[in-house]
């Protein structure tokens, strides 16, 4: 097996998950995603005539924004999901020139000192190479050029979403799939200062951090496992191909579970790290 099959496995993985998730992605969880594009929108501030590169863009939340935001400027988004950029251009709001381009993060078909902001928005963890996509994004933003990114803060799950989990894990050790995940320290990407180090390691300075949270609820342990489907390729590819047997049994561990913790057990919030640094 060569070296390369982990990551491929993982892209293909992470492909096939965009490919469902893409039609919903901006009302996924009562629009939690939006809501985040937002808040990074707002953090970037980008102004008239600047340029920016949305770096793993997905549907475009983001960078539509931001070339709203900024006329006479530029916004460029890349990501590696043809089925994620075809929801960026089907769903391009008024007044957005954005421009948007399938291309692999850890090596930008870009010159350097090119943009005034890069964004990075809940795309670090899934990548293999974290260090090497920042060592792009700080290539290309000219000097004094601000990045902005944006990571699941996991410390911050709700209690039903770890009961969810360890469940998760039990039924994963019981398959006979062995589905690809990122590194088990990516998960912490998004505690504050873990998220930190990795920009001061890629050379950025002025580094601080804002938290974001946002979140919704569902009425029963059915209507969370079909939310959380979505919530990420992992839980995606093993609820997938579960047979009806299987989810039977999970749907009632999870409901017994989660109905200890609460008279409302099912409520779900995405906790967000947003680190904000400049290129020397």
């Amino acid at each position: 097996m060569s070296d390369s099959s982990p990551a491929l496995r993982l892209r293909d993985c992470i492909l096939g998950f965009y490919a469902v998730a893409a039609p919903r992605y901006g009302e996924w969880g009562g629009g939690i995603n939006a809501r985040a594009a937002s808040r990074t929108a707002e953090l970037v501030a980008l102004q008239a005539g600047e340029s920016a590169l949305d770096i793993g863009c997905g549907t475009g939340l983001v960078t539509h924004l931001l070339s709203r935001d900024a006329p006479g400027g530029f916004a460029f988004g890349i990501d590696i999901s043809p089925d994620m950029l075809a929801v960026a251009h089907r769903d391009r709001p008024s007044g957005s020139d954005a421009v948007f381009a399938i291309m692999a993060p850890e090596s930008l078909l870009m010159r350097s000192d090119s943009f005034d902001a890069v964004v990075i928005g809940q795309t670090l963890a899934y990548l293999l190479r974290p260090g090497a996509v920042l060592a792009e994004a700080h290539r290309v933003l000219r000097p004094g050029g601000r990045i902005v990114v944006s990571c699941q803060r996991r410390k911050l799950s709700t209690p039903a979403e770890n009961v969810f989990f360890m469940e998760l894990t039990r039924l994963a050790d019981r398959s006979p799939m062995n589905i690809p995940r990122p590194p088990k320290a990516h998960a912490w990407f998004g505690e504050p200062d873990v998220l930190c180090g990795l920009l001061r390691n890629a050379g950025f300075s002025d580094v601080s951090t804002t938290q974001f949270v946002t979140g919704n609820h569902t009425g029963d342990a059915a209507g969370w496992i079909d939310l959380m489907s979505l919530a990420g390729p992992y839980p995606h590819e093993l609820l997938a191909h579960l047979g009806a047997a299987l989810r039977a049994t999970f749907l009632q561990r999870f409901e017994h579970a989660a109905r200890q913790l609460s008279r409302d057990p099912f409520r779900y919030h995405r906790a967000f790290t947003f680190a904000l640094a400049r290129r020397p």
